[in-house]
């Protein structure tokens, strides 16, 4: 729609001309008054006029000065009525009341004929100044008109009543003056108590929709209830109610009266298609839109005429000095709306923004406690709440089966810690878009919090249904996220509870019962969905009591570490020791580290377990060094990710260190590739402290995560361990594992040492020693074996060494590595044996 300067300089002339409408409407009563004192100035000069004829003819000088008297009185009350202006309105009325007053005291004094009258119209300035003075002032008028009133009468019984007027002329005149006294004094009370009407019709109005608006703080129930009481009370077609939403710079509406006629109203509209509107809340004055005038803004015209409607009042809805928003009031007549109705409109619209203004702050804070703050979903409370309807809902005659999904962000924490927190706001606010987006309006998603969500799904009672629709939702969960310059590829495992299951269940057994099989789908297939099971929920306590069971594990004495070796793919040698815990509960088999290593890192146990396997893993190190004569052995040690983000690592490190008296050098600190990938600045600065102790520092797992070669030549690691997996299954005629090359080459090109992890066949050693590593680790030389038994393979592989270099003493050959290809065998005098230590 236009908006031209003609079109906005015709809006802000029926705003003018309204404000003029205004002012005459609220200094109506002023008119009136103005009126009433014309026609008592009128009324009594003609009384004068006729009191100073008859003084003339009957050559009565007191009628004479009576009348003139009385012409005065009426001179000046007219003078004071032009005047009104400038004199004010209170003034004025004060004045006429003392007037009149005085006027009657000196008729009665000058014609005690006329004391019956006088004492009646003495009432007229008492009744005068009731709608226009104070409290005060009207006391005092009204003890004086008493004064006067009663005065008259006892004057006329006092004084000498004959004069020069005979009485029948005396008789017309004081029945004249009574007449007129009486009509005066009528009309007077009359305008009073119209006055008295309309105040107490407004305020029963006022009355009436604050305790209507008292019954509820919803702001659309409140807009409703507002349209109609200011709506009935102008007498108007329709009545709507809107909120002025100044950041989009647009008009919402929120209430509307008659209520079925809402949809003749779009639910909001934009400011810059209705200059008259912007115009009414911009300068918070009201405006009046006709039809019939051609001056008024031609949108708004078109707009009444869509809704088959003639004349429109727009007032502003003012809360605490600032303009809120907009009451519209249409009516299908031409003129519908005057300067009265504006006035009331206005005063009710005072009273009514302000409870519109604290229903739509009550609002927002139940919305703040019930949606999340990032994304905007329901929370865990609202959707809680939700679930309790649905089965309410579900259990009635009727049937309505429902499903849950409980979905979780595989791996988020490491995409939090590696794009950083506000990018990881970023994923969860696209996420939360996308599981809106793959919903019907009748179902409701939920942020439980973190990465966690939550869907109910309205009327599904089909298991497969339900699976099929969180299967969907995880393949649009894995599409990649655009975010500026980067794509971060993210992956749900979602678990699926339906309705219906137990006839006891609750909400909480609902949420419970999908988030287990959840977990069951992150443990088989991530990224995917499983429907809950009861089996599921026997796993989930044996996996909640194992959780409780691990707290305080290490101070029970339940740990133990096994080692196994790590030796010289050439000669076989020992050069160093992996410890490996073992947890071994007292009612319990042996547990192995795969059975309770990740559950201890999503409770926090694996911390003070770290600590303890550290510890002893030192101390039995050193008790080896001295005994056995090998100060050169080195002991490799797991650190798990949550470990290596303490922020008191290096401390306990060094402590224990020097504790267990062992130097620095013999100790190996394992951590893995995607554990190094976190808070990439934070792990470098860390890794440099711990090589400032003089430990040495180690890759486990290389090459099964993200590596990127940037941040490697960064680490100051020491060695990269060749993770199982591209050693388990190579044999003499398999494919030999291209990445098992490219590691021994990235690790001679930047200086470390390699170790490959998992060899157990002769062939798989002989081809790695072809490729230049030096070390590995695994069956073929011995399994992980308790204190005992390390103890004697070490002392076994010490008498071997020595055997060996007395071999090649007497034979004058020296001790070094094989040629490339050649079979270590050929090389040894005396083989590893296989020892287990389970």
């Amino acid at each position: 729609m236009s908006d031209s300067p003609q079109a906005r300089l015709a809006q802000l002339d029926v705003t003018g001309d309204l404000a003029a409408d205004m002012a005459v409407g609220v200094d109506r009563r002023a008119r009136q008054l103005r009126l009433m004192l014309r026609a008592v100035a009128l009324t009594t000069a003609s009384v004068a006029v006729l009191e100073v004829a008859a003084g003339f003819i009957y050559r009565d000088s007191r009628a004479v000065g009576l009348g003139l008297a009385a012409f005065g009185y009426g001179g000046l009350v007219a003078y004071l009525t032009a005047c009104i202006e400038s004199i004010g309105r209170d003034r004025v009325v004060a004045r006429v009341a003392a007037l009149t007053l005085a006027l009657l005291a000196t008729a009665t004094i000058v014609e005690p004929s006329l004391a019956p009258a006088m004492a009646i119209a003495a009432l007229l300035p008492g009744v005068l100044v009731l709608p226009f003075l104070g409290t005060r002032q009207v006391s005092r008028t009204l003890l004086a008109a008493g004064v006067v009133g009663i005065g008259s009468v006892v004057a006329g019984g006092l004084l000498p009543g004959d004069g020069g007027l005979p009485p029948e002329v005396t008789k017309l005149i004081a029945f004249v003056t009574l007449v007129v006294s009486y009509v005066f004094l009528l009309v007077f009370l009359w305008e009073v108590s119209r006055r008295l009407k309309t105040t107490a019709d407004d305020l029963r109005s006022i009355i009436a929709m604050s305790n209507d608006l008292a019954r509820t703080m919803d702001p659309q129930l409140v807009g409703d209830r507002i349209a109609r009481h200011i709506g009935q009370a102008v007498g108007a077609t329709d009545c709507a109610l809107s909120y002025w939403d100044r950041p989009a710079d647009r008009v919402v509406t929120l209430g509307y009266f008659p209520p079925e006629r809402r949809n003749v109203l779009a639910p909001s509209y934009a400011l810059a298609d209705y200059p008259a509107t912007r115009v009414v809340l911009e300068r918070s004055r009201p405006a009046i839109i006709d039809t019939a005038d051609p001056a008024a803004d031609r949108n708004e015209v078109a707009y009444l005429e869509t809704i088959h409607q003639q004349s429109m009042a727009i007032i502003p809805l003012i809360a605490a000095g600032t303009t809120i928003g907009t009451l519209e009031l249409t009516s299908d007549r031409r003129g519908a709306f005057g300067p009265r109705d504006v006035e009331m409109a206005t005063m009710l619209a005072s009273e009514a923004a302000m409870a519109l203004e604290n229903a739509r702050l009550y609002d927002a804070i139940r919305h703040q406690a019930l949606h999340d703050g990032l994304t905007g979903l329901a929370n865990r409370a609202l959707f809680r709440d939700r679930v309790g309807r649905a089965l309410d809902r579900s259990r009635g005659r009727d049937g309505h089966p429902f499903a849950i999904l409980f979905i979780d962000l595989d791996d988020f924490k490491r995409l939090n810690d590696t794009l950083g927190h506000a990018r990881g706001d970023d994923v969860l606010v696209a996420v939360a878009r996308r599981v809106e987006d793959s919903l019907r309006p009748t179902d409701m998603a939920a942020r439980l919090g973190g990465d966690e969500f939550a869907v109910l799904l309205d009327d599904i009672a089909d298991e497969e249904l339900a699976l099929s629709i969180a299967i969907r939702l995880a393949d649009e969960l894995r599409q990649p996220i655009r975010l500026g310059d980067t794509s971060p590829a993210i992956a749900a495992s979602i678990g699926v509870a339906l309705s219906g299951t137990d006839v006891r269940e609750t909400a909480d057994d609902l949420l419970r019962n999908a988030d287990v099989a959840m977990y069951a789908a992150k443990a088989s297939s991530r990224g995917r969905a499983e429907v809950f099971r009861s089996t599921y929920r026997a796993e989930a306590a044996a996996r909640s009591e194992l959780a409780a069971r691990l707290r305080g594990v290490e101070q029970r004495g339940e740990l133990r570490l096994d080692y196994q070796p790590i030796v010289e793919l050439v000669g076989g040698a020992v050069v160093g020791l992996e410890a490996l815990v073992r947890w071994q509960p007292p009612d319990r088999p042996l547990l192995m580290p795969g059975q309770f290593i990740d559950l201890a890192e999503e409770t926090g146990d694996i911390v003070p377990m770290g600590q303890w396997i550290l510890r002893e893993s030192c101390r039995q190190l050193r008790e080896w060094q001295l005994r056995l004569g090998m100060p050169d052995l080195q002991v490799s040690v797991n650190l798990s990710a949550r470990q290596f983000r303490e922020h008191d690592l290096v401390k306990s490190v060094r402590t224990i260190l020097a504790e267990t008296e062992l130097p620095p050098a013999s100790l190996i600190l394992e951590i893995t590739e995607s554990g190094l990938m976190q808070r990439t600045d934070g792990t470098i600065n860390t890794l440099a402290e711990l090589r400032a102790l003089g430990t040495h520092l180690a890759i486990d797992d290389f090459g099964t995560g993200y590596s990127s070669l940037s941040y490697l030549e960064r680490f100051p690691v020491d060695s990269l361990k060749i993770d199982r997996s591209f050693i388990a299954g190579m044999s003499a005629s398999a494919d030999r594992p291209a990445i098992a090359r490219a590691i021994v080459e990235l690790g001679r090109t930047l200086g470390l040492k390699i170790v490959a992890e998992g060899i157990e066949e002769r062939d798989q050693a002989d081809w790695l020693i072809s490729l230049g590593c030096p070390y590995g680790q695994g069956y073929l030389f011995s399994r992980p074996m308790g204190v005992d038994a390390t103890e004697a393979f070490l002392a076994a592989d010490a008498t071997r060494r020595v055997q060996q270099r007395g071999s090649h003493e007497d034979d004058g050959d020296s001790v070094g590595p094989a040629a490339p290809g050649r079979k270590a065998a050929g090389r040894r005098t005396s083989p590893l044996r296989l020892v287990s230590g389970e």
